[in-house]
């Protein structure tokens, strides 16, 4: 086909799921018409993306806001804010915001949920019928084949990311098959990791190396690597590795173990060198960490904020492609416009207004706290900062201590009252005192504000603009990463440092390359300020931070925090926000209570998964539902 604008209409920008009847002649939906011709097997293969949910949606997804490090303002149902079932205690299976499992849902609109289970089955009938099309090639022939085994691995995938333990697919069921074949048991969660592997290395077998700039965004080997090697970190985390303390009685109704109840040490070593082969051939093939060619010869500082935001919003061109780091990503511009509208704070108007950026999406005051001092350390470490009131403004300055004196990554993603923020073809100041621009009004009728005096820098650029006499905004195009390499890296010293108990200089070198990236000290630059890198308990704090940090406002960290099975911690933390009411320096820089659209209520382990529909417990009688439902 001609050029997709990275498949705009198909693929990598898919807006929705596409359904079986756009894909062959109307009046004539049968599987052989799929088939008849190479052109029409193509459109079939870039419908069998549709079901991939897109997480970076603000409503539809929980990703972006129940990790803890990203939040939207407190007004707003969970009908339409689908998150907030999660952290206030809202989820339940006859009344679930989420269609992966199931198509039915609470969620208001059809539009977002997606039919996981037809999209598997629908790659099992390109595999069995693509060797009948007459006019197709064998490259061709080769790779759909191979991104049809990457999907199957990738669906069941999502599916244990969000429900645990599922049932496995493994071929087209007829339409004539039996109870057996149609009503499945959820297997256990072992089984599941060694299939979808097993789907992947298939994939690994077919898939290319790279598509050309037409067609960015479809599975290639780098993306079956990388996410098998995300699947075996986790398989090896606390949440499902010997985790008895859950679920011990999750057993499917024979009694069998849903959850290994005994912890395999060794399941981290596999995740190491699973991870380690994903990088060696991801480096050997042209991939690395984006950094910015105009941010070279600049001072670390400068560089790293540079190199850092423009990993996700790029040059200032209008449309960006991370095709050095991004595995794999996605790409629906509608959703990256509607992301912006309402991260973005508020220009041209002095007061409230509906119109234009809303800035009702902000970092959370625990993501304000995680990021680093500009030594590379936390702030209650480092001796710059841990003995400063960091909710104090220094003499002279304009803006907390808390604002000053952090590392690249904070200044390239959070904007800050008195702090500068790119927007609008320039750099503007942010000032989130009452009365100015981006404040907070106080008034609760209106919904679209920033509930801490703080916003999001990471997703929005220079490029993103508003014309407020045509009300008209300008949004820049890029690819939502969905794995990038630097995860690669962190996972491999996450795994080193649970299987080995240090970091080797393996790791060492994976870690350094991600800060020093981001303008940062090595990692035993910033430890040798306080004595040396630490151990035991609290290197894994310190590695759980590296990765948040790296991370935030992306969506992983909604995962992580509960393979790690610390959610019920970090989900419950009362959040904090400036004196919004402030009208002065010091009136601003008191801290309060935030206000939140409910009471947070994370149930162990009820809340770690979504729950299976009530739908489908009503349909097949072998589904057992997830535990605290």
């Amino acid at each position: 086909m001609k050029k997709l604008k990275l498949i705009i209409t198909g693929l990598l920008l898919l807006t929705s799921c596409n359904k079986y009847l756009d894909v062959v002649p109307e009046g004539k939906a049968t599987i052989q018409d799929i088939y008849r011709t190479q052109l029409q097997t193509q459109r079939f293969v870039y419908t069998l993306y549709g079901s991939m949910p897109d997480r970076f949606n603000l409503q539809v997804m929980p990703d972006m806001f129940a990790g803890g490090d990203f939040i939207s303002g407190y007004y707003g149902s969970v009908r339409y804010f689908t998150y907030k079932s999660l952290i206030y205690g809202l989820e339940s299976s006859s009344s679930t915001y989420y269609g992966l499992w199931s198509t039915v849902s609470t969620f208001p609109t059809g539009a977002w949920r997606y039919n996981i289970f037809e999209s598997i089955r629908n790659c099992y009938n390109l595999i069995a019928n693509i060797d009948k099309v007459p006019d197709i090639t064998p490259e061709n022939l080769k790779h759909w084949k191979g991104e049809a085994y990457f999907l199957i691995a990738y669906y069941h995938q999502i599916l244990l990311e969000y429900y645990g333990p599922t049932v496995l697919v493994q071929g087209e069921i007829p339409l004539n098959a039996g109870d057996e074949d149609v009503y499945l048991k959820r297997r256990p969660y072992n089984e599941c990791v060694d299939f979808i592997v097993g789907k992947y290395n298939e994939a690994v077998q077919y898939l290319p190396n790279s598509w050309g700039n037409d067609e960015l965004g479809r599975a290639t080997i780098a993306s079956a690597m990388g996410l098998k090697a995300r699947l075996l970190l986790y398989a090896a985390s606390p949440l499902v590795n010997g985790n008895s303390d859950f679920y011990a009685g999750f057993k499917n109704e024979d009694g069998q173990n849903l959850i290994p109840q005994q912890f395999d040490k060794e399941k981290w070593r596999l995740a190491m060198l699973t991870a380690k082969e994903a990088i060696d051939y991801c480096e050997s093939n042209g991939y690395k960490l984006y950094e910015s060619p105009s941010a070279t010869n600049k001072p670390d500082m400068e560089r790293g904020i540079q190199n850092y935001h423009s990993t996700f919003v790029g040059e200032g061109s209008g449309s960006f492609w991370n095709t050095d780091e991004i595995l794999f990503g996605f790409g629906n511009q509608a959703s990256v416009a509607y992301t912006i509208r309402n991260i973005a704070p508020r220009i041209g108007f002095k007061t409230y207004s509906s119109k234009g950026f809303r800035g009702y999406v902000f970092p959370t005051w625990d993501c304000i706290h995680s990021y680093y001092s500009k030594n590379g350390l936390p702030m209650d470490v480092d001796p710059l900062t841990k003995n400063l009131n960091l909710y104090t403004v220094a003499p002279g300055d304009s803006t907390a201590l808390l604002n000053r004196n952090r590392e690249p990554r904070f200044y390239a993603s959070v904007g800050f009252d008195r702090g500068s923020y790119q927007i609008n073809g320039g750099t503007i100041t942010i000032r989130s005192r009452r009365g100015e621009m981006q404040q907070n009004d106080g008034d609760p009728k209106n919904e679209y504000q920033s509930d801490n005096g703080y916003y999001c820098q990471k997703w929005i650029s220079k490029v993103d603009s508003y014309n407020a006499t045509s009300d008209v905004i300008t949004s820049n195009k890029y690819q939502i990463p969905l794995l990038r390499l630097a995860e690669l890296y962190l996972n491999y010293a996450e795994a080193d440092f649970e299987y080995n108990g240090s970091l080797s200089a393996q790791s060492l070198t994976y870690l350094n390359k991600v800060r020093r990236r981001a303008g940062l000290p090595n990692f035993e630059a910033s430890w040798a300020i306080v004595g040396g890198i630490p151990s035991g308990e609290s290197l894994r704090k310190v590695l759980q931070q590296e990765r948040s940090i790296e991370f935030f406002m992306e969506g992983r960290r909604f995962h992580d925090i509960r393979r790690w099975k610390i959610a019920h911690i970090e989900m419950t933390r009362e959040q904090k926000s400036w004196n919004l009411a402030g009208k002065t320096q010091n009136d601003f820089y008191q801290v309060k209570p935030m206000k939140e659209g409910g009471v947070r209520v994370f149930e162990s382990p009820k809340t770690y998964w979504l729950a299976i529909p009530l739908d489908q417990l009503n349909t097949n009688y072998n589904l057992v539902q997830n535990p605290g439902y």
